[in-house]
């Protein structure tokens, strides 16, 4: 029964990864086939196969956490006009999920081998980007797709760099063509938020009471600050070379011309400025309550799926209530975690939770689908995870 559980842990800490990376996989066959009929048989068939593993058990929390959820589908659907949009976001919700929820939730995975398998999906990913880049070209897939795909890459790759005393030189030119692909073929917000996470990765995994860690930092705050009073023509000499060679940086451009001032806020929020207004006023007017799921795309007419912003979404679909005590109980959660971090994987798991939900807020400022990114919802596996038995008994089995 042993070598069978070790062997279950195995198989499902696999599969989450093959989830983190399921749209990525899905775009290899975008040339060849519907992408979001292949999106939804391959996430429907990875469930199956996860239920399948794990012998179709659920645990009381599994079920009470979508027990709840469904409860407030049904009220949305009792009490909104706009049904089809809230059975579109609720379905989307339990099916994209599902697999974190329950693979994460009923502790049945090891963020050890969660973090190998990811390590090792990165190379093989980073070998098929020029697969990516021909799409791209074609417009089989889009500038966010392939920069969301180095976006993963980047995350695990900085991870693995700064844990490891002895550092792979393989490993930073992976780490190198992922932020070039990103930089010259992706999104601008994703690329900030690759920045910014791999800043905070270093500083949350770095030992900071070594001489080495106040090196390398003062090291990258030069070449930072180096690359920040000479950004413009360090942007206008790469976006010259690369044109030479036929490639065309819609990501550099817009850099640029922000830069010299040529674009102005509206062109930065790529339409956005028409949607937050519509949100801002009907927030400060029926903010306090929630208004359930799909409400956004009801107040734009079906024109926005979201508000392009996590926390204007959160609000409209919880309320300045519901949101308090959403924020709450992911603080108090994060808490739990902290003072029990030396039991069993929860350092390990504490660490991948403020990495990985840095990333979604950056990317969430201005866009990003909370109820389909992969990555908040392994975040919500996580939380989901974390056991609230109270303080004193965590305390004492600390002690222990």
């Amino acid at each position: 029964m042993g070598v069978l559980h070790l062997n279950n842990i195995k198989y499902n800490s696999l599969v989450l990864v093959i989830y983190i990376y399921f749209t990525s996989i899905s775009l290899l066959l975008a040339p060849f086939i519907n992408d979001y009929f292949f999106k939804s048989t391959f996430l429907i068939c990875l469930i199956i196969a996860t239920l399948l593993l794990n012998k179709f058990k659920f645990t009381r929390k599994i079920i009470f956490f979508y027990g709840i959820l469904t409860i407030f589908i049904c009220l949305n659907l009792l009490f909104v006009s706009h049904k089809s949009y809230v059975i579109a976001d609720g379905v989307n919700l339990l099916v994209y999920s599902f697999i974190p929820v329950y693979l994460i939730g009923q502790k049945v995975i090891s963020f050890t081998l969660v973090k190998k398998n990811w390590i090792r999906f990165s190379v093989l990913f980073t070998f098929l980007l020029p697969i990516f880049y021909l799409y791209r070209q074609n417009g089989y897939i889009s500038y966010y797709e392939i920069g969301f795909l180095s976006h993963l890459n980047i995350l695990i790759l900085v991870i693995h760099l700064v844990e490891q005393k002895r550092k792979s030189i393989k490993m930073i030119i992976f780490l190198v063509i992922n932020v070039l692909i990103l930089a010259i073929l992706g999104s601008r917000m994703v690329l900030v938020a690759s920045i910014i996470t791999s800043v905070f990765t270093f500083i949350l995994l770095s030992n900071k009471k070594s001489f080495t860690f106040y090196l390398k930092s003062f090291l990258m705050s030069a070449l930072v600050l180096g690359i920040v009073f000479n950004l413009r023509e360090i942007l206008l000499y790469i976006n010259n070379s690369i044109s030479k060679v036929g490639i065309n940086s819609r990501n550099l451009s817009l850099f640029i011309s922000q830069l010299e001032g040529r674009i102005d806020e509206s062109t930065l929020l790529s339409g956005r400025d028409d949607i937050y207004p519509i949100i801002i006023k009907y927030l400060g007017e029926n903010g306090t309550f929630p208004s359930g799921f799909g409400i956004a795309r009801k107040l734009t007419n079906g024109i926005y799926y979201h508000s392009h912003n996590f926390l204007l979404e959160m609000t409209l679909i919880f309320g300045i209530t519901g949101l308090i005590i959403l924020v709450s109980v992911f603080l108090y959660k994060i808490f739990i975690l902290i003072i029990s971090r030396k039991i069993g994987e929860n350092q390990i798991m504490l660490r991948f939770l403020l990495i990985l939900f840095i990333s979604f807020i950056l990317r969430s400022i201005t866009g990003t689908y909370f109820a389909t990114d992969l990555i908040l919802l392994v975040c919500l596996g996580i939380i989901v995870s974390i056991n609230t038995p109270g303080i004193k008994k965590i305390n004492n089995k600390y002690q222990h």
